[in-house]
């Protein structure tokens, strides 16, 4: 299975590619083939994700648009956005 590492890289980049591709859909843009790839950097004893880097291209008939869409979609990504700007986690025995 997947270790916790990839798995918050997967949130990561599968929540921008659907924001990206709903950002190109209410701005018209068609997209034809999207690359998201993140890399954690993990650091430390427990280890924790200290940074992470998404590089993302789209391709499509109108690059600009396309740059827009990837724009509008990086500021309103929900994992992205949660994770820069922290959040806490509480921990409940049940």
């Amino acid at each position: 299975g997947f270790n916790g590492a990839e798995l918050l890289a997967l949130a990561i980049g599968g929540c921008l590619a659907n924001d990206l591709r709903y950002v190109a859909t209410d701005l018209g843009a068609r997209i034809e083939a999207i690359a998201i790839d993140v890399a954690l950097t993990l650091e430390g004893d427990p280890l924790l994700a200290t940074a992470a880097e998404v590089r993302v291209s789209a391709e499509g008939p109108d690059p600009q648009a396309i740059a827009e869409a990837i724009g509008r979609a990086r500021a309103e990504s929900t994992v992205a956005n949660s994770i820069a700007r922290g959040l806490p986690v509480a921990f409940v025995s049940v």
